[in-house]
């Protein structure tokens, strides 16, 4: 089975449709998703922090998809954590990705495109960090 983490924007931007949606909807239908305790923070900040400029409407369905989303996820604490990034929030990403031996990494995030796990000391050397639209083009 196909191991995938996602990121919290294409999650939030999933909310709206197009190809994180898609995206996503693609995860869960070719593999199992993980989240952490550190990237369900950061959703919610997220989520909360969004709804007074999103109107209720929007905010309804970002807070429905979430909790869809997070009921279907898999969640693991990091034993370990991983340091690469200049932001400590993109690191609770590859931390995942990395306890859980992750296939894929989708993300918009620059930070952690750049990444290479090959190199990277503590990531899965099969890892694919990925965006996605890259991850929409996979054959599964």
């Amino acid at each position: 089975m196909v191991k995938i983490v996602i990121d919290t924007n294409v999650l939030i931007s999933a909310a709206f449709g197009g190809i994180p949606l898609e995206a996503v909807s693609k995860a869960f239908s070719v593999g199992k998703v993980y989240l952490s305790p550190d990237i369900v923070s950061e959703v919610e900040e997220t989520v909360h922090r969004l709804t007074p400029k999103l109107g209720d409407e929007k905010s309804k369905v970002m807070l429905a998809l979430w909790g869809r989303f997070h009921a279907l996820c898999e969640v693991h604490k990091p034993s370990r954590k991983v340091v690469v990034c200049r932001d400590p929030k993109d690191d609770a990403y590859l931390s995942l990705c990395a306890e859980v031996m992750a296939d894929f990494l989708v993300t918009g995030d620059k930070d952690l495109l750049v990444v290479d796990p090959a190199v990277t000391q503590g990531l899965p050397s099969s890892l694919k960090i990925i965006t996605p639209r890259q991850f929409l083009q996979l054959e599964y």
